[in-house]
């Protein structure tokens, strides 16, 4: 028997003794691999050591019980393999998203503590990404862009959401709309009596005439992006005081550099005077809408952190696509990448900034309101994508949205994003009529469908997980012997 053969069979006892906990000596593990041979045994054998773990009762993801340990994949993880489902890259991959998960999980508690601090006084929750969420990603990404990695680092510097913050906003007011309906100038005139009164009815879904919506239909869309504002002013600030105060503290800028590229003179004001102000390094700004949609953040907001970027130096992407677009006319033809990326066809309106913690943890803190609908619209999208982080629950959902022709699924598309556009303007206290599923659909793929089978996931999650744990499921035949 070769050396090789005697160390991979070996292995058998020492990688299998207790399989569901830690038992592999990392340095041990390294040397096993230094061997002369056994990279050609571990390259052309994919299955060697191949098997599945259980993330959840109804999810498991790839790995290798033999470099499960390693602090880097054994072998460089290439997009052609990965795309043709190679069982031992896959699993190498499973190992980075393994590794990198509990590295998130330990930087949680600081992580937590640091984004309360920075949004106190908000309702905040804080959780970090799972394994099978950074497979799914890492999968997509490296397929996508055709990318190799060789390193757990590498790996990490694609998950720029390692730590996921979420910010809910509280709804617009019916004091709110009527204060806006008061103040708004509109190419530099207030609103006349008759007019805030129509639009009051409209908002409120009540019955006006063709002609009443033609004299006010040019007020609509600046009012929405006023009650927009309003709604998000307030973590805005947040999140630009504290990217000031970072930049600030790091000593990229100064307040007289501030003053000069014209930050609001109100920002400068409370950098100066306010000792409260927590510092967040800012990144990447996604403010997202659908086609119709209205999005978190405004211009004149997205403005200042244009703002920030020249004051600094330090460039970070900002994906969003102006008011001032008439997209009906236009579409998103001539628009630049950045615009046509912030348009998503299923209506998915939020506001995403990147942020780096203070440990240079990468953490993506989004912005929504109350509309349930953004817990449970990506169901469309990952069955359409073949998500692992899909349960069993939503099999005849993903069956019925796979079944379904290009035609129908434009029109699905549409259903999906005037749902979306229907809670986000319901969060502006605007009401419109519910949008209904296209006539001749399978019912499953109605937004009241979709909504009962997250309920009912997330209970039938709930039993299962009493006293679940995360394991290793059976290894690889060839090595049960």
């Amino acid at each position: 028997m070769s050396l090789v053969s005697k160390i991979v069979s070996g292995a058998k006892t020492f990688w299998y003794g207790d399989i569901a906990t830690k038992t592999i000596n990392p340095s041990k593990a390294e040397r096993l691999l230094k061997y002369k041979g056994i990279e050609k045994v571990l390259g052309n054998q994919s299955d060697i050591g191949v098997t599945t773990f259980r993330i959840k009762p109804d999810i498991s993801m790839p790995m290798n019980v033999h470099t499960r340990y390693l602090t880097n994949p054994a072998i460089e993880i290439k997009p052609n393999l990965l795309k043709n489902k190679n069982q031992f890259q896959q699993a190498e991959l499973g190992n980075i998203a393994l590794r990198l998960a509990e590295k998130y999980e330990q930087s949680l508690p600081g992580a937590k503590k640091e984004i309360q601090d920075v949004f106190e006084g908000f309702n905040v929750s804080v959780r970090a990404k799972g394994a099978n969420s950074v497979f799914s990603k890492l999968e997509r990404v490296l397929i996508k862009k055709k990318q190799s990695i060789k390193t757990d680092e590498e790996a990490r510097q694609i998950i720029l959401d390692a730590i996921g913050g979420r910010i809910q906003l509280a709804d617009v007011t019916r004091k709110d709309v009527v204060e806006t309906l008061n103040s708004i100038r509109i190419n530099k005139q207030g609103l006349s009596n008759r007019e805030k009164k129509l639009i009051l009815k409209l908002f409120n879904n009540e019955k006006i005439t063709e002609k009443e919506l033609n004299a006010i239909s040019g007020y609509i869309k600046p009012i929405k992006i006023a009650l927009a504002e309003k709604q998000s002013e307030p973590v805005f600030e947040k999140f630009i005081l504290g990217g000031l105060k970072d930049a600030l503290n790091r000593k990229v800028t100064t307040l007289e550099e501030l003053e000069k590229v014209g930050i609001r003179k109100d920002l400068i004001s409370k950098l100066k005077t306010d000792q409260n102000i927590k510092p967040l390094k800012i990144g990447e700004v996604n403010n997202y809408k659908g086609f119709d949609g209205v999005s978190y953040f405004s211009d004149r907001q997205i403005n200042e952190f244009e703002k920030l970027q020249l004051a600094t130096k330090e460039r970070f992407d900002i994906i969003t696509c102006s008011e001032n677009i008439d997209l009906a006319k236009y579409g998103l033809e001539g628009l630049s990448k950045n615009a046509k990326d912030a348009i998503k066809p299923s209506g998915y309106t939020t506001a995403q900034v990147n942020a780096t913690l203070k440990d240079g943890t990468f953490a993506e803190i989004q912005v929504r309101g109350s509309g349930p609908f953004g817990e449970y619209e990506h169901l469309k999208y990952d069955s359409v994508l073949g998500k692992n982080t899909l349960g069993e629950i939503y099999k005849p959902y993903s069956q019925a949205v796979k079944n379904l022709t290009p035609e129908e699924m434009t029109l699905y598309d549409e259903y999906i994003s005037k749902t979306y556009d229907y809670y986000r303007l319901k969060e502006l206290n605007i009401h419109i009529p519910k949008p209904e599923l296209p006539s001749g659909f399978n019912p499953i793929l109605s937004e009241e469908s979709m909504k009962n089978l997250y309920n009912i996931n997330n209970l039938d999650q709930k039993e299962k997980l009493i006293g679940f744990i995360p394991h290793v499921e059976t290894p690889n035949k060839m090595f049960m012997g």
